[in-house]
């Protein structure tokens, strides 16, 4: 059982350590800067339930949003402002990255276009039909993400309490006999 736990462990570690986190925040040089005040701020690197599902929701909002370039800067100030886990919230900005980017504005435009003319929305100029369009498509798959992200985590929450009480249990029948 332990074995397991550390082959679990060791996982976790190797997903997670490519993410900023306190230890190696100065590693990367757009938050590099902002070191000194993220140090200053453990809510931006607590996984407590609500600084996560807030980082959950906020990050993949922002993840669809034609913000291509400064999602790190916005994900840094909209961590600091909602009190959310910046490590999550940094590591969803990595779904729009420069392969994804095309397939994904592209999806969020064909969305939010077919739910303006759904929505029967007035049309305007075609650039600020594109930018509602973007806007529009953008939140909601990143609403849907979110609450795909949410069902996950409470999914994670759930199988690390019955690992920790099967592991509980093991220690328990050790000691007994």
């Amino acid at each position: 059982m332990d074995k397991q736990w550390l082959q679990r462990r060791m996982r976790i570690r190797a997903w997670l350590k490519p993410l900023p986190r306190r230890a190696n925040i100065r590693r990367y040089p757009i938050i590099k800067s902002f070191s000194r005040f993220t140090l200053k701020r453990p809510y931006l690197w607590s996984f407590k339930n609500a600084p996560v599902l807030r980082a959950l929701y906020l990050g993949s909002l922002l993840a669809y949003m034609p913000s291509y370039g400064l999602q790190i800067l916005i994900a840094l100030a909209v961590a600091w402002f909602a009190r959310a886990n910046l490590t999550l919230m940094v590591g969803l900005q990595m779904i729009t990255n420069p392969l994804t980017a095309g397939p994904i504005y592209l999806s969020t435009y064909f969305l939010g276009d077919w739910l303006a003319h759904f929505l029967h929305l007035p049309e305007r100029s075609p650039a600020l039909d594109g930018a509602l369009a973007l806007i529009l498509g953008g939140l909601v798959l990143g609403l849907i993400t979110a609450v795909v992200l949410h069902g996950l985590w409470l999914f994670g929450q759930y199988e690390a309490q019955q690992f920790r009480s099967r592991r509980q249990r093991a220690k328990n029948a050790r000691i007994l006999p």
